[in-house]
């Protein structure tokens, strides 16, 4: 089946990144098939949340590619990043939502951001303590990333950071959070939580038939 969708993880011209603007743009490239979306996008980011996010964005990538400083930047851990960009914001209550298997994970991670003058609130994914049953569904536990999210809602927080949640749980989360949030670990149950390692991994003949295999 052809996809006429834009696909810019397969573009060869790149002429986005580029400085000078030359080349052949393919048709199916969305600066130009949604030509229409290039002015309301830019109106959106005109609204007073979204610009408190950029000036956020602006002033921690002006630390972390701070020019007269060209290798700080591979120092920067995606947690450092996360508590500068709250410093900047001024933000003060952050939220963990964790998955119930990451505690210990999110016990280091409280820590260090109660070390570095956060007030923190966490809320496991098992809170609540729903039968299953009730809910139509087999097991003996229930997660609930939605009382999660309702639970962070409740206690303001300013800015959510997301630990392991599975997949399908951290859409429901997203649905119903109403702070910033942002992902710090991605479960990946076979690789560490370092999911990026399946697509290197892809390349390894070894590994190539199974990411690659057809559907039956």
């Amino acid at each position: 089946m052809e996809n006429n969708g834009p696909q810019c993880a397969k573009c060869t011209v790149l002429r986005c990144g580029a400085t000078e603007k030359t080349g052949k743009i393919p048709s199916s490239c969305p600066t130009v098939a949604y030509a229409d979306l290039i002015r309301e996008t830019k109106e959106k980011y005109r609204l007073p949340e979204n610009q408190a996010v950029l000036l956020g964005w602006q002033g921690l990538m002006s630390r972390v590619m701070d020019p007269g400083k060209p290798w700080e930047k591979f120092s920067w851990t995606r947690v450092d990043e996360v508590m500068e960009y709250a410093r900047i914001r001024k933000m003060k209550r952050l939220g963990i939502a964790t998955c119930y298997a990451l505690l210990p994970e999110s016990k280091l991670l409280s820590d260090l951001l109660e070390a570095n003058g956060f007030e923190v609130v966490s809320v496991s994914c098992l809170c609540g303590e729903i039968d299953p049953h009730y809910m139509g569904m087999p097991g003996n536990v229930f997660c609930n990333p939605v009382m999660q999210a309702e639970v962070l809602n409740r206690e303001k927080t300013e800015l959510n950071l997301m630990v392991g949640l599975c997949v399908g749980h951290d859409i429901l989360f997203l649905r119903y959070c109403k702070g910033e949030t942002t992902p710090l670990i991605v479960k990946d149950r076979a690789l560490g939580h370092n999911p990026v390692a399946a697509l290197y991994l892809s390349q390894n003949r070894f590994y190539r038939d199974r990411f690659m295999r057809k559907a039956p």
